[in-house]
């Protein structure tokens, strides 16, 4: 058995000389840079370093006596603290020194709030183990409690939902710029839309829900040029009012979505209509991941381009579809947004 165990130490070393520079060439460039190690400890062995730009540093290996296996992390030559430390499955190691204890293997979580991780040293009994030289920046991550909260949190503490935002998407606003108008953007928010429009010359109009987080958020500049209502249709405008609407990230928070479509082709001859891309979850299904907006906790409905077409269909005889908000995981590359451009 002890024969075996030397093999895959033997292995490991191999592996770790070639991948060790591959990964520090492409350090980066990646959200997290992953670094073969390849080194020895007592009752055990550190197969490798992951180093993501969030500031997170996990050093995994497997020993015999993980608990009992001092190791310290250096990032730009000063100390960071362990957060925590955690066993893993590792059955091949088990058979091959011939343990029944399948949790050989040990990850230990380390962080830093360095805004650049140039170096990272491992030390283990006070030798060295290991070097890397990541030049990776770091930018502390979204709900970055989450990793220590010592509060049981429930879902609408991590799915919520906050004010309005106070800027126009950039690519909805180039799509809308061009439209024809007068314009009247459906569910305005804060009413960043309406005043890009107005700036860029277009004749452009709001409406919104009367809730005091909207009311707060308006400012003098537009406050005129939005209408707050009670949320209850028919809408307070005439038919074919405007020759736009723009409805950006709206329809997947109402309930009676079906009125509120048939009310958008009432009151103009064209839409311009965006919801968040429900395809994401299945094309990131093999990466384990769901963007997190499409969980925000007011969202009742969640939209395909089938279905999203089928609604459309009943009220306008021109659909074309586009994505927006391009992004990758592991490769796979998918959308914030799901488009349809319509008319009568």
């Amino acid at each position: 058995m002890m024969t075996l165990a030397r093999r895959i130490l033997g292995k490991a070393r191999k592996q770790g000389a070639t991948l060790l520079e591959a990964s520090r060439a492409q350090g980066g460039h990646s959200a997290r840079t992953r670094f073969r190690v390849g080194a020895k400890v007592p009752e055990g062995f550190i197969d490798e370093l992951e180093v993501g730009r969030g500031g997170q540093i996990h050093v995994i290996g497997w020993s015999g006596d993980a608990d009992a296996l001092e190791l310290e992390v250096l990032v730009n030559g000063a100390p960071v603290p362990m957060r925590e430390a955690f066993r893993l499955p590792r059955p091949d190691v088990a058979a091959a020194l011939g343990k029944k204890d399948t949790l050989l293997g040990f990850s230990r979580r380390f962080s830093t709030e360095a805004r650049q991780i140039g170096e990272v040293t491992l030390v283990s009994q006070g030798l060295e183990v290991a070097r890397v030289r990541p030049d990776l920046p770091v930018r502390q991550p979204d709900y970055a409690s989450l990793y220590e909260e010592r509060e049981i949190l429930h879902r609408e503490q991590i799915y919520g939902s906050g004010p309005p935002t106070a800027s126009a998407n950039d690519d909805v606003l180039a799509m809308a710029i061009g439209l024809a108008g007068p314009v009247l953007d459906f569910g305005c928010g804060s009413g960043a839309l309406v005043r890009a429009l107005r700036q860029g010359g277009v004749d452009a109009r709001g409406i919104e829900l009367g809730r005091s987080e909207i009311e707060s958020s308006l400012r003098d500049d537009v406050r005129p040029f939005v209408t707050l209502y009670d949320g209850a249709m028919p809408l307070p405008f005439g038919a074919n009012e405007f020759a736009t609407v723009v409805c950006s990230e709206v329809l997947e928070h109402i309930a009676d979505f079906r009125t509120a479509v048939r009310e958008i082709a009432r009151v103009a001859r064209q839409a311009l209509i965006t919801v968040p891309d429900s395809s994401a979850i299945p094309s990131l299904f093999p990466h384990f991941v769901v963007p997190w907006h499409l969980l925000e906790s007011t969202h009742l409905n969640f939209f395909t381009q089938s279905s999203l077409h089928a609604l459309l269909a009943e009220h306008f005889a021109d659909i074309r579809f586009s994505r927006l908000g391009p992004f990758e995981v592991n490769g796979t590359r998918v959308y914030t947004s799901l488009v349809a451009l319509c008319s009568r």
